[in-house]
């Protein structure tokens, strides 16, 4: 969707919430997964779950990367620090663009 990925490129996050039921839509999509209603971009908590995460050692791709559930939307993202716990609570501090591929970084909240 190319809203999405021009609102990730200002450093926002919007999803497509439904014009009916309000469900949000993810992954993002102009029609509804619950009753195929149109969607429209809105604002949403980026604070979230922990669900899982992990370290990569892979070269190029080194870092702590995790799931996070924000409100019903994982989404995979990297975080800064190697202190987490799962089911700690957690914000996403950016969000963008990169060599074509969207990313997202959180922090813990304490």
């Amino acid at each position: 969707m190319d809203e999405f990925a021009e609102n990730l490129r200002k450093e926002k996050f919007q999803v497509p919430v439904c014009t009916v039921c309000k469900a949000k839509s993810w992954p993002p999509s102009p029609f509804c997964q619950k009753c195929l209603s149109r969607t429209v971009f809105r604002k949403v908590k980026t604070e979230g779950i922990l669900q899982e995460f992990a370290t990569s050692f892979v070269r190029d791709h080194e870092g702590v990367f995790g799931i996070v559930d924000m409100d019903g939307i994982k989404i995979i993202g990297s975080f800064a620090t190697d202190r987490l716990q799962k089911g700690m609570l957690v914000k996403m501090t950016k969000c963008g663009i990169k060599s074509g591929t969207p990313f997202y970084i959180f922090e813990p909240l304490r």
